[in-house]
């Protein structure tokens, strides 16, 4: 390269330079856009912290102004720059959740079906097949990973999400979880020492075939829902006795789920897999000794693609992070990034219960943050505890079957 060529590369990268400050002199009063320059708070990534945090509207004007020099588009609103650069930065740095178990794909999805080594197996009287030890995996992640960073929701995983294309309460199960929620049901405990279940030494005689703290019934399986998981693709399962009234027939069984609003820079949404995985792999897992799935369900799914049950206890999160913006001159960038101080999960705040998952999607829908037709149809899936209303929603079921009883 001849000194001539050398001398129009830097007149170029000189005029660019000049370009920029040109386009936005009049907006960066306060910021000089021919240098880097970093606009640092504490708070979460979002355009309501940002302008609680960042007040003066030159610096507004003046990122407005960058972030089109940057993308090449028009935005006129601070709360939609910053609205795009947050999305960018929270998906710039996702933990894989395949990364977790780190056993394959196939693993991953027995795993959220109710099948597999840690659904399956129980504890020896010789010491093999330990859960705290099989699955210490879990507890280096929940440390190390998902108390620091955004964990993926495990969309990929036929099981979790079967996206079957059907009509499933009012809404279509397309590839997502379409009713912004999750919620796992365990029934087994396979863990002994832990306060939860009722799973004893020794393993042998105590902890063949025994239940986790019941906290739901169970309505109904409709197969068609999660024949990924299942592999039955067809056919339905009645856990409810129309003709007695009776209910809570099945046994012991264990539900809780997480929902989130449908704002992508809400906590609850961003941090999903964060509380996927603390509620089926450490919280119930790990922690508790709950495994196994409903028969014809899976163990953890998209709330559209689970069994319909009567409630479930949720948990969501509360973060405290440190946000930057940075400005890279040479590269003409303007990009967000986040750092994650903590991670804590909580019992959930509902509507008029906590720790209780419908209710905290009809408080996210009573604050305008849910779709009411998305809490509509998560209802058609947790319908509630009151006496006759797993056999009410039976026989509805039933009927779109063309089977009703006889009077």
């Amino acid at each position: 390269m001849n000194r001539n060529t050398l001398a129009l590369l830097a007149v170029q990268a000189s005029s660019l330079l000049t370009s920029t400050h040109a386009l936005c002199d009049a907006e960066c009063t306060t910021k000089d856009s021919t240098a880097d320059f970093t606009i640092q708070y504490t708070g979460r990534c979002t355009p309501g912290t940002f302008n609680s945090k960042i007040t003066d509207t030159a610096t507004h004007e003046c990122l407005v102004c960058l972030y089109n020099v940057d993308k090449s588009v028009a935005l006129t609103s601070i709360g939609d720059v910053v609205q795009s650069l947050c999305e960018e930065a929270y998906a710039a740095d996702v933990f894989p959740y395949t990364n977790i178990a780190r056993k394959g794909a196939q693993f991953d999805n027995e795993y959220f079906s109710g099948g597999g080594e840690w659904n399956y197996e129980v504890q020896t009287a010789s010491g093999e097949d330990v859960l705290a030890y099989d699955a210490l995996r879990v507890d280096d992640v929940y440390y190390y990973e998902a108390q620091r960073k955004v964990i993926e929701l495990p969309e990929h995983i036929e099981s979790f999400n079967p996206h079957t294309g059907n009509m499933i309460n009012g809404i279509e199960d397309l590839d997502g979880c379409d009713f912004n929620a999750a919620y796992c049901c365990f029934a087994q405990d396979r863990q002994a020492g832990d306060n939860n279940g009722n799973c004893a030494t020794p393993y042998e005689y105590n902890c063949v075939d025994k239940d986790p703290a019941d906290n739901t019934n169970i309505c109904y399986v409709d197969h068609t829902r999660s024949g990924k998981s299942s592999h039955v693709d067809s056919g339905f399962s009645i856990f409810g006795d129309l003709k007695t009234g009776k209910e809570n027939i099945e046994g012991p069984v264990h539900c809780h789920g997480l929902t989130w609003p449908d704002d992508p820079l809400h906590e609850d949404n961003v941090y999903k897999g964060n509380l996927l995985f603390y509620v089926s792999m450490y919280d119930h897992m790990t922690q508790r000794g709950y495994v196994r799935n409903i028969p014809g369900s899976p163990m953890c799914a998209c709330a559209e693609n689970m069994a319909v049950v009567t409630r479930a206890d949720c948990t969501q999160v509360q973060v405290d992070e440190k946000t930057t913006f940075n400005w890279n001159v040479a590269e003409s960038t303007l990009e967000a990034a986040t750092y994650v101080d903590d991670i804590d999960f909580n019992a959930c705040t509902g509507l008029n219960a906590n720790n209780n998952l419908q209710e905290r999607a009809r408080k996210l829908e009573s604050l305008g943050l849910l779709a009411t037709e998305k809490v509509t149809a998560l209802g058609g899936s947790l319908v509630g505890s009151s006496a006759g209303q797993c056999n009410a929603a039976i026989e509805t079921f039933l009927g779109t079957k063309n089977i009703s009883r006889i009077p």
